[in-house]
This record gives structure tokens, C-alpha cells and sequence, in this order.
């Protein structure tokens, strides 16, 4: 089976999980891990002129994003993995900090930090233009990431041994974008999730972004 994309808040957030702890398998590919938004700069395509009502509605959607993300704080859990070949533990930490929502551009700011077994393998600025969006979804991480691998072509046969359980649950704001597969947000909590995807999705639709699921 190819491997499934990743997030994170991204996982901020995003996207399986590599540096498995106990495993009776090998580690999987440094491919399998959740990889935040891309850190690449926003596209220089500018923001969208707007009328006053919807430069208001952008600026609270924005206010919103950031509001929540930032108070999300470090996120510690634990993925049970399993595809046709492997089955495995990762343990993992996320931290999304700064995060600014600038709606006079359409991007998303932020600094993103991803520990696997307590190795630091991400520790970076990242930076998202909601114009460049194709499709938003908010959903539970484990639905999301079974969701990539029928995407990506696994076999039903494939897909009756894999899973990817998140202890505590995850839940994922997902955005794809033509410069990578998806970036996405990372939640414990549900409500609190949902109310990030409906702003967001409200923003990339005033950005001139594609807000419909994917």
C-alpha cells in the first residue's frame, strides 16, 4: 500500500507515524510520518478585493483560526498503526505557537514543532495561503487518514488490515492544496474542531480559495 499522507495541527495539522516505540515490526518509512502544513511561502497571487461585509466576515473567520489554534497547546497521543504489512506504536508530541491569521493577505503564520519517542524532528515556520486552497474537511483523524489510503490506492484487501487508532482521538481540519496533498489542524476536541473547519472553510471561500470537501 502507498503511503498515506500525513497532517498534523496542524496535527496545524498535516496528516502513517514513523519512529514506532514498541513494535513487533520495524520502523516504517521516514515517509509514514505525519507531516505538518508545507513550509513553504504563501503565493504571491494577491488577496481578493471585497466588499466591506465581506472584508468583516473574512476578519472574524481569521480571528477565529487564530484565537483557537493558539490556545490548542501541546498535544501528546499515541497512534496505534496497522496496514498489510506492519503493526505498530508511535508516541508523539505537537506544538503549534504564534500563529498569526492575516486576512489582508489570506495567510495563515506559524511556528511548528513535532517530537516522535522524544526525538525533535520538526521545528519550524510555516506559512498557508488560503487562495491556493482546493477543498476543506473536518472529520476524525482515523476516518481521515483510512479516507487517504482508499484515495491513494490501496486494495480492499489492504484496507481490511489497516487502521490507525489515535489515543486520546484526534480530530483533523483538513486543506488541500495543488502544492501538496493536504496540510490540516489537529484537535482533541470535537466542538472545538468544527468551529475551526466552518472558519476556515469560511475564509478560504472569501479568499477565492475551493472551501467543498475533498
Amino acid at each position: 500500500m502507498k503511503g498515506c499522507r500525513r497532517i498534523t495541527p496542524i496535527l496545524a495539522f498535516a496528516i502513517t507515524f514513523g519512529a514506532w516505540g514498541q513494535s513487533s515490526a520495524p520502523p516504517p518509512p521516514a515517509k509514514n510520518a505525519p507531516p505538518p502544513a508545507q513550509n513553504a511561502p504563501p503565493s504571491s497571487q494577491n488577496a481578493p478585493t471585497l466588499s466591506a461585509e465581506s472584508a468583516q466576515q473574512l476578519a472574524a473567520a481569521m480571528q477565529v483560526i487564530q484565537k483557537e489554534l493558539n490556545s490548542v497547546g501541546k498535544l501528546n497521543f499515541i497512534v496505534h498503526s496497522s496496514n498489510a504489512d506492519e503493526v505498530g506504536t508511535s508516541r508523539y508530541s505537537v506544538l503549534l505557537t504564534k500563529l498569526v491569521a492575516d486576512p489582508s493577505t489570506c495567510t495563515i503564520h506559524y511556528h511548528w514543532w513535532r517530537s516522535i519517542a522524544g526525538n525533535v524532528v520538526d521545528d519550524d515556520d510555516v506559512s498557508i495561503g488560503l487562495h491556493d486552497v482546493l477543498g476543506v474537511l473536518t472529520m476524525p483523524s482515523d476516518q481521515y487518514f483510512k479516507k487517504a489510503a482508499e484515495e491513494e490506492g490501496a486494495t480492499p484487501d489492504e484496507l481490511k488490515s489497516f487502521y490507525e487508532n489515535f489515543d486520546p482521538p484526534l480530530f483533523v481540519v483538513a486543506m488541500k492544496t495543488a502544492a501538496d496533498d493536504a496540510n490540516g489542524f489537529s484537535f482533541t476536541d470535537q466542538k472545538q474542531a468544527s468551529r475551526v473547519g466552518e472558519a476556515v472553510t469560511q475564509a478560504v471561500k472569501l479568499c477565492g480559495g475551493k472551501p467543498d470537501p475533498f
